[in-house]
């Protein structure tokens, strides 16, 4: 498995930590293993860790996961913050990642400190 799921108590986060090659399988996966986590959460926050990983997916797949994540009720309202390496990615290419943006928050990072520190910020 190339993904890990991580609950920081104190500062009440919700990390997935992906690690390696990541395919679309495995990411469809994580995503609806997520999902099943916030069910019970009102106010979730989310980090998601990419730093050690290396998405295989196509722009095709990316378009489904990003319908399916649009689609997810217990996502809606929840702050995600993406942890990034400089070199992964742009912020545009997340903000293309989820078609109803006005229902989602997120932000990209290249700090974990600042990434906690967003999420926390009410």
């Amino acid at each position: 498995m190339s993904y890990e799921f991580k609950l920081d108590i104190g500062n009440e986060i919700i990390e997935v930590e992906y690690i390696g090659i990541v395919n679309f399988s495995e990411r469809m996966v994580a995503i609806r293993e997520g999902v099943a986590i916030l069910q019970d959460r009102e106010y979730p926050r989310i980090l998601v860790n990419l730093v050690g990983a290396k998405m295989d997916i196509t722009n095709s797949e990316k378009v489904l996961l990003a319908n399916y994540i649009s689609e997810q009720h217990a996502l809606i309202k929840a702050k995600t913050a993406f942890l990034i390496r400089c070199e992964q990615t742009a912020k545009k290419e997340v903000d293309k990642a989820v078609l109803r943006t006005e229902d989602f928050v997120s932000q990209v990072f290249f700090s974990r400190m600042k990434a906690i520190g967003w999420l926390s910020d009410s």
